[in-house]
């Protein structure tokens, strides 16, 4: 139950670097004492559509506000010591469960292409694996076209042209083409309870085997809690 949502106070932390950008993601393994009570709480929420605008392969419903405030909590001090954020920040937050349903051979291009949640510096993401079988994780990318990994306010708009070219010549054809335009420059493997923490603006996809199979049901298919940060700075 949602109540009984609370941290486990000693969990496994690692700090990635890579790519040319050399950002960091921050990874912490069991990150919930009893994440059996976050997992009930899915369980029993009513998973809908997605919002009109976003390209989620799947269905969402909403996270516990008691998840959320606990973990952006927690947060505070890997954005301030890895992400160089001030400790005393105001964010604005929200977060839903995701429970992904349609594999890679089902997907839009919109969907097959690496993306960012914003473009704002300022601003995170979290994905907490909730299954505890390998449905894939997270992967991140380098555009070739540009080389860019972080899409900043100073990249945006070279961006968005590059890649509403490249989906708009590529339309009707192979999925495994657009996939090409990107190069993965890291793969984080999903375990159960594990939370990872990335800047917004990078490039990133998640990564699922051909032939996946997915359930409707949140007790046996991809199931994450996705939570969004929102800095002043």
């Amino acid at each position: 139950m949602a109540a009984d949502i609370a941290l486990n106070p000693n969990p496994h932390i690692e700090i990635w670097k890579f790519g040319h950008d050399n950002e960091p993601v921050f990874i912490a393994d069991n990150v919930l004492a009893d994440p059996d009570a976050l997992l009930a709480s899915a369980r029993m929420d009513s998973f809908g559509a997605p919002p009109q605008k976003s390209w989620y392969p799947g269905l969402v419903a909403p996270v516990p506000d008691l998840y959320r405030k606990i973990v952006l909590d927690v947060l505070r001090r890997p954005m301030a010591q890895v992400f160089g954020m001030h400790p005393d920040y105001n964010a604005g937050s929200y977060g839903f469960f995701g429970l992904t349903t349609q594999g890679p051979d089902d997907m839009s291009p919109n969907q097959v292409a690496p993306h960012t949640d914003t473009h704002r510096l300022h601003s995170f993401a979290t994905v907490h694996y909730l299954s505890h079988g390998d449905f894939g994780g997270t992967a991140f990318y380098r555009h070739k076209s540009t080389g860019f990994e972080l899409i900043t306010p100073s990249r945006s708009a070279k961006f968005a042209h590059f890649r509403r070219q490249e989906l708009a010549e590529r339309a009707g054809k192979p999925l495994s083409e657009i996939r090409d335009l990107y190069e993965e420059i890291a793969y984080v493997e999903p375990r159960f309870n594990r939370l990872i923490l990335y800047r917004a603006g990078q490039l990133h996809c998640a990564k699922m085997g051909e032939g996946i199979q997915l359930s409707k049901d949140p007790a046996a298919g991809r199931l994450t809690a996705n939570l969004f940060f929102n800095s002043e700075g």
